[in-house]
């Protein structure tokens, strides 16, 4: 009996102390979380449009010309410094000279913008969010009904119109002019009886649906010019510059 009481008594002990460390095991953490003042979907809807309308534009005129980027015309627009360094990206492309200032430069390019933003669209088919009002002289006060969506979408749309004009600084005769240009990005979410979103739209780079993806086609357009990587003779190594076969000018020996 005594050697029984013993054992059991051990054996209480060892379950306290397996009992206390798996307590000391357990413990709870946090996280901070905090959002912008513009959402990410709203910076991408903006940039997304001025890639494909600047990509539109065709700098050729100006390949081989000194030339300085006037942006005055646009320092109310939104995310205007990206706007003139992507206009300035594709005239180097083009192979013109950028000038650093207007006394530097033979030829001002002049830019402005018609419109840069964001507009967004609902669809909701279901029951939508509403308050009942309360009844006076009673105990029931104003109740909320959640919202009750049967199919929702919500659609973003990115908006950029710009327009270009070039002039000879010396004697202001003009020398381009680009016309008015015009772009657009999307995002598309769509909830199916609350569940969702799938999300599509031209930036994103792969339809998804809940955050999975999907075998499904989102842009039906390559890439704009902007995104993709070129490396120019000026920073190639002298080996990688290919050198030209000299012409065949006979038959074989």
């Amino acid at each position: 009996m005594n050697d029984g009481s013993a054992h059991i008594r051990f054996s209480s002990l060892k379950c306290l102390l397996v009992s206390i460390c798996a307590l000391c095991t357990f413990g709870c953490g946090t996280t901070k979380w905090s959002d912008t003042t513009r959402t990410g979907t709203e910076q991408l809807l903006i940039s997304n449009a001025i890639d494909r309308v600047v990509n539109k534009v065709d700098f050729g005129p100006m390949r081989e010309k000194k030339c300085f980027l006037d942006t005055s015309a646009i320092t109310q627009t939104t995310d205007r410094d990206y706007l003139a360094t992507t206009i300035r990206q594709h005239l180097a492309a083009a192979g013109a000279i950028l000038a650093a200032s207007r006394e530097e430069a033979e030829y001002i390019v002049e830019v402005r913008s018609g419109a840069v933003g964001t507009d967004r669209d609902d669809l909701l088919i279901g029951i939508p969010a509403m308050t009942l009002p309360s009844i006076p002289n009673t105990q029931y006060s104003a109740t909320v009904i959640p919202e009750i969506p049967f199919i929702k979408q919500t659609k973003q749309r990115g908006v950029a119109k710009i327009a270009l004009f070039a002039y000879n600084k010396e004697t202001g005769n003009p020398v381009w002019i680009s016309g008015n240009t015009q772009g657009e990005s999307s995002a598309r979410n769509l909830w199916f009886v609350g569940a969702g979103p799938l999300t599509r739209g031209t930036i994103y780079s792969e339809t998804t649906f809940a955050g999975n993806s999907l075998p499904l086609r989102t842009q039906s357009h390559p890439e704009p010019f902007a995104e993709r990587s070129q490396i120019f003779p000026e920073v190639m190594q002298p080996s990688a510059v290919p050198v030209p076969l000299p012409p065949v000018t006979g038959g074989m020996p």
